[in-house]
């Protein structure tokens, strides 16, 4: 490989890195969706707090990915666990951004394929949430 097909590679690597990063981004931004919208909470104001202590995460709790990898999956302020999905959705955002792009190249059709992946991602999430709900309410009867 010469140099000019090597540097051509290494930048595109970094272009879907940068892709991977502001899709996880976004997905980190529509776990609030999925958590609060079925609770009727305002999604668009307040801070995000741990779901245990009740504490006001900072900027660096709420880093996608990297903040639950480094936190071990527990909060910073109580220790209570965190659930891996928040990760798992923020995961599935970078591969959503890289997998778009990859496929349709950095055009609209990647950026409509993107914002179809994050409404059906809320969407499933929260009728998964109501079907786990309403399946341990009948289990309790």
């Amino acid at each position: 490989m010469d140099w000019l097909s090597f540097s051509i590679l290494l930048a595109r690597i970094m272009i879907e890195i940068v892709f991977f990063a502001i899709g996880a981004s976004i997905f980190s931004f529509l776990n609030v969706i999925i958590y609060r919208l079925p609770r009727h909470i305002q999604f668009t104001l307040g801070h995000s707090k741990c779901t245990t202590c009740g504490h006001e995460l900072t900027m660096r709790d709420m880093i996608p990915i990297l903040s639950w990898v480094s936190l071990r999956g527990k909060c910073r302020y109580c220790g209570a666990r965190v659930s891996a999905r928040y990760t798992i959705v923020e995961v599935l955002g970078g591969i959503f951004a890289v997998l778009w792009t990859v496929l349709f190249g950095i055009k609209w059709m990647a950026l409509l394929a993107f914002l179809a992946s994050g409404v059906l991602t809320v969407v499933l999430y929260i009728l998964y949430d109501k079907m786990r709900e309403s399946s341990l309410r009948q289990s309790r009867k």
